[in-house]
């Protein structure tokens, strides 16, 4: 893969994940103060909609590589990924004015992550390419 190719499969593959992760941060840091207040169980939809596309981006990111191996393993390494943005945001969220670190926004984290999971079981978003080996 020349050095073009790299530079434009970063933009297309791993740059819309890198920046959704930056966009959870930036409002995983605004303080309680200033977001509205929801319905507690909207809050939970809210975590599961936004890792649920966390996951997705970074199952697009490591699924569009070159590597066999990352490619055959990309929508469980995304999970993996994602539950583990979602606990370091609810650790962070420790340290925002206002706001509080819960089990259950980490559960619904990762149950937005399964979710998309599920789907991309069920749909086959994305399927390798059979005559794909090992030796690639």
């Amino acid at each position: 893969m020349n050095q073009q190719s790299k530079i434009v499969s970063f933009f297309q593959f791993q740059l819309p994940a890198l920046a959704w992760s930056i966009f959870i941060f930036a409002v995983s840091s605004i303080p309680s103060g200033r977001i509205p207040a929801l319905i507690d169980y909207t809050d939970k939809v809210l975590h599961a909609g936004v890792f649920g596309v966390l996951c997705w981006l970074i199952h697009i990111a490591l699924f569009f590589q070159p590597n066999v191996k990352l490619k055959k393993h990309s929508a469980l390494i995304a999970l993996l990924l994602t539950m583990f943005y979602g606990i370091i945001d609810e650790y962070h969220q420790m340290y925002t004015p206002g706001r509080t670190t819960e089990f259950w926004d980490f559960l619904a984290d990762t149950t937005g992550g399964g979710v998309y999971l599920l789907l991309n079981t069920y749909f086959r978003f994305y399927i390798m390419n059979e005559d794909v080996t090992e030796s690639s």
